[in-house]
């Protein structure tokens, strides 16, 4: 993983051979957190790039935990909540989309 890049890891069955990555460079990856424990995860980029995104994400279930390492920092735990439509920005003619995540908390 580059020491820059956002690593998304969805895993079908606690098996390494069962898992799927998507790797993003964080200069397309904004993070912002909101109240209670969501995050919302904004990517921009040509519509190719941001289609592979999309796709990764639609294949996701609500609610299926799904793991986020952001520049090699560790790997996070998180509830996938749900995706945007991909949208143009008139301004720059890069296309936006939005995924919101919710923080995986465990008592002990």
């Amino acid at each position: 993983m580059d020491e820059s890049n956002v690593l998304f890891i969805k895993n079908r069955g606690n098996s390494k051979k069962t898992e799927e990555k998507l790797e993003v460079d964080d200069k397309h990856v904004t993070i912002q957190s909101r109240t209670g424990g969501s995050v919302v995860v904004s990517f921009k980029g040509s519509e190719s790039e941001l289609m592979d995104i999309s796709n990764f994400f639609k294949s996701i279930n609500e609610v299926e935990p799904l793991t986020v390492n952001i520049a090699g920092t560790g790997e996070v735990d998180h509830y996938f909540r749900g995706i945007s439509d991909m949208t143009l920005n008139e301004d720059d003619g890069l296309f936006n989309l939005n995924v919101t995540l919710q923080f995986l908390s465990t008592t002990i």
